[in-house]
């Protein structure tokens, strides 16, 4: 499993948590990609779940977008969540965000 480098090695650290000692709601993404990058979807897992089902779905949404941007026409679907749905992400990573700092 990879260790939280804190800024030293190639991988650089999170100012919030050097700031104030806690995590932040992407702490551990760089680490996640790279484990997930080099086949080890678990780890990925580990280090961040959060962000690791939501990369994907913001990475669906923008290659979507990007897409009918090449074709000069949107595409007849896109992905989004509407109002309710980013009060849902955002609430949940708020919980997130709080709930890795009181373990």
């Amino acid at each position: 499993m990879l260790r939280e480098t804190g800024g030293r090695g190639w991988m650089p650290g999170c100012f919030f948590k050097k700031a104030t000692g806690f995590d932040c709601p992407g702490c551990g993404m760089t680490r996640a990609t790279y484990a997930t990058l080099h086949g080890r979807i678990g780890e990925a897992f580990l280090l961040n779940p959060f962000g690791m089902v939501l990369l994907p779905l913001a990475l669906i949404g923008l290659g979507i977008e990007v897409f009918g941007w090449v074709r000069g026409k949107p595409l007849p679907f896109r992905l989004n969540p509407g109002r309710w749905g980013a009060t849902v992400i955002a609430v949940v990573m708020i919980v997130w965000w709080v709930g890795r700092n009181l373990i």
